[in-house]
């Protein structure tokens, strides 16, 4: 089953067992995220990716610069271990690493999580591809993909025992959306896929597409010159 379908069948399951009125508090906060525009302000194809350090599972400072070991790099931006979407999707880009590898691109996993929790969502998911913390969102805040969480929702996330304060380590209770970038070696982003929904996500072999094909293109355009 193609991740596609397994979201597809998580919501379903989620939206007919969760009440109503818990569901409307979500999706109002979806629906207050795409009212404010942050999708379109995020740095888009063309830009660069600052150099934000992140910290590694050592709890190591590590730049994408040490990162990027590949011609091509995939950010993949979760909100937590705590996500069961994003557990399902981590789990689908695991899935296919060796073919991103063959085509000499690789995958990391990005959150705000202390390196505790990412080090539980990397075992649990049986994660090969390193998992980073983006402290106090700083990385996130530069691409533009953060938001802040509704008190509504905060309420609702406590009674279902997600504390991000402890998550985090922080009291800002920010997010981010569920964003994927494609970047080169020169840090330049060549592509980008943002989810307003958290609880849809691309699908990981969309991607391989793209790189075959930009690959593809690379070679055309070398030979040409």
């Amino acid at each position: 089953m193609i991740l596609e379908e397994q979201l597809k069948q998580m919501k379903e399951t989620t939206i007919e067992r969760m009440p109503t009125s818990i569901m409307q508090v979500f999706e109002n906060g979806i629906n207050e995220v795409r009212k404010s525009g942050l999708k379109e302000k995020a740095l888009q194809v063309g830009n660069y990716i600052p150099d934000v350090p992140l910290t590694n599972s050592n709890e190591e400072a590590i730049s994408l610069g040490e990162l990027q070991k590949t011609d091509y790099l995939i950010l993949n931006f979760y909100r937590g271990g705590w996500c069961p979407y994003c557990n399902m999707e981590l789990r689908a880009y695991e899935k296919l690493r060796n073919d991103f590898n063959q085509l000499n691109t690789d995958v990391i996993g990005i959150s705000a999580e202390k390196i505790e929790f990412t080090t539980q969502t990397s075992d649990k998911n049986t994660l090969s591809f390193p998992l980073l913390t983006d402290v106090d969102a700083q990385l996130m805040e530069a691409l533009g993909i953060v938001f802040q969480l509704d008190e509504a929702s905060k309420e609702e996330y406590v009674n279902f025992g997600i504390h991000l304060d402890k998550l985090h380590g922080n009291n800002s209770f920010k997010l981010p959306l569920p964003a994927v970038y494609i970047i080169n070696r020169n840090k330049e982003i060549v592509y980008t896929h943002i989810e307003e929904d958290y609880m849809t996500r691309l699908e990981p072999s969309t991607l391989l597409a793209f790189i075959k094909n930009r690959l593809s293109t690379d070679k055309l355009y070398y030979h040409e010159k």
